[in-house]
């Protein structure tokens, strides 16, 4: 019997929910909804594109397909045509490292299952990391006012809170929720979610 999702919530439960909502979707849903969620998002680039000539440069994360996350990996060509730079994180030393990522980069799986580019390739400098615009995030939910549910590492957390000029655009499957009780002042909420049906801003 299918359970509704909670209106309210503590992040503990919510993860649990959420991650086996995303392995209960049909191998046809997950592609379905990650294409989906790539077309709305490329429109949204390409619109910012044109109000604002100035480069885009994007932060995105690639899928631990073990956790179902979204797959963004359709969107690549798409940004490369338009000319949108693209970052993608790497773990080093409990911390985020970000990454220039083209066609031609080679990809490891981590120890967690995250496809990252390999350690031939350096680190985007102070300068580079500051140059970046729009932030992709993973998530497992979000609630109405943009507060959201990740893993737990605090990777993104930390990223925000060093460079608060990011525009946060959350990614999920799922709409959000009313509320996560045990959210705090010190979390920085997204300024956008997308989800197969909208995109929603904050």
């Amino acid at each position: 019997m299918k359970i509704d999702p909670p209106h309210s919530a503590e992040k503990a439960e919510l993860r649990d929910y959420f991650s086996n909502a995303r392995r209960a979707l049909s191998d046809d849903q997950y592609r379905q909804y990650s294409q989906e969620i790539c077309r709305q998002l490329l429109s949204y680039l390409i619109d910012l594109k044109s109000e604002q000539p100035s480069a885009i440069h994007l932060h995105l994360f690639l899928p631990i397909e073990a956790q179902r996350e979204v797959d963004l990996r359709p969107l690549l060509p798409h940004l490369w045509q338009y000319d949108i730079r693209v970052a993608v994180p790497r773990v080093k030393q409990g911390a985020l490292e970000h990454i220039p990522l083209t066609a031609e980069t080679k990809l490891k799986t981590s120890r967690w299952g995250i496809p990252e580019p390999t350690e031939d390739y350096n680190p985007l400098t102070e300068e580079e990391i500051n140059s970046i615009t729009t932030v992709i995030t993973p998530l497992l939910t979000c609630d109405i006012k943009g507060h959201r549910v990740g893993y737990g590492g605090g990777f993104y957390d930390q990223f925000f809170k060093t460079y608060p000029h990011l525009i946060k655009i959350g990614v999920g499957f799922f709409p959000p929720i009313e509320k996560i009780l045990d959210s705090y002042p010190g979390d920085i909420p997204l300024d956008y979610y997308l989800y197969p049906k909208e995109l929603i801003r904050f």
